[in-house]
């Protein structure tokens, strides 16, 4: 799901029961918007209980809408259902659904988990039972995961390589399949595709370990990976001040103590 995808502008007057002929992808994010944005006269001579009410509602019907329809069917396919073809966009809606509704912060996580499949779900799972609870955490455990999986992604198109007097056709057709799995034009506009490839290179030339954090962060421009690196260096310089404090304590107390070390037990 992308916020503000071109192709998705709604009406203010949209009937709410038109929502189930929009794509399951944006069906939260039409939720979102329509608990955020400005409400009509009727909406605002409602009282606040009547509205979360409402606003509850349309979180449970959003919900069923993840559903197969029919027993036995299965999940639903990606393309599709899944609202986790982009989970930043998705878990961000989330949060205004939450807000909007007012529920306790400790209540979101419980919240979250009907909506889970695949490999969010998966995330969750590979928690600590108590951190599963915590919706801080889960956020981060599927981000990472999303992370992971880009990176994958990015290293199979670049370590492609073809094998001998393979037919050239398959080889451009694997590396087109293998590009789009990586960027996802059909759900990234030019600009965050070109963000990507200077973001790629931008991490390329940092020291391997420092890149490597980077990435496991999940930054998704420049400027967030501009931001890590500080965190990063910043970071290192407090351990290494907190080490040469360490050890002047040590070396002070032995001096003041009159210890003396001989070398032999």
């Amino acid at each position: 799901m992308k916020q503000g995808r071109q192709g998705t502008t709604r009406s203010r007057h949209e009937r709410p029961e038109d929502v189930k002929n929009l794509s399951c992808a944006v069906r939260l994010e039409y939720t979102a918007d329509s608990l955020q944005g400005p409400g009509s006269q009727e909406g605002q001579r409602e009282t606040c209980k009547t509205m979360q009410q409402r606003w509850e509602t349309q979180w449970q019907e959003f919900l069923r809408t993840l559903q197969p329809s029919q027993p036995g069917a299965g999940h639903l396919t990606p393309s599709e259902a899944s609202p986790w073809e982009d989970p930043k966009a998705f878990l961000a809606s989330f949060e205004q659904v939450a807000q909007a509704c007012h529920w306790p912060r400790g209540e979101w996580a419980a919240r979250l988990l009907p909506a889970l499949s695949g490999e969010a779900e998966e995330a969750f799972q590979s928690l600590e039972p108590r951190d599963r609870e915590d919706y801080t955490k889960v956020k981060a455990a599927i981000l990472r995961e999303e992370a992971i999986k880009m990176e994958a992604q990015r290293q199979y198109f670049r370590q492609f390589c073809c094998r001998e007097a393979e037919d050239p056709r398959r080889i451009h057709s694997q590396l087109q399949e293998l590009c789009h799995q990586w960027l996802k034009p059909e759900r990234r506009t030019k600009e965050q595709i070109l963000e990507l490839l200077i973001l790629e290179q931008f991490l390329v030339s940092l020291p391997s370990d420092l890149q490597s954090w980077i990435r496991a962060q999940g930054a998704d421009t420049c400027s967030q990976a501009v931001t890590l690196m500080d965190d990063f260096l910043l970071n290192q310089q407090e351990d290494e001040t907190r080490k040469w404090q360490v050890s002047f304590h040590f070396w002070s107390y032995v001096m003041t103590q009159g210890i003396g070390f001989t070398g032999s037990p």
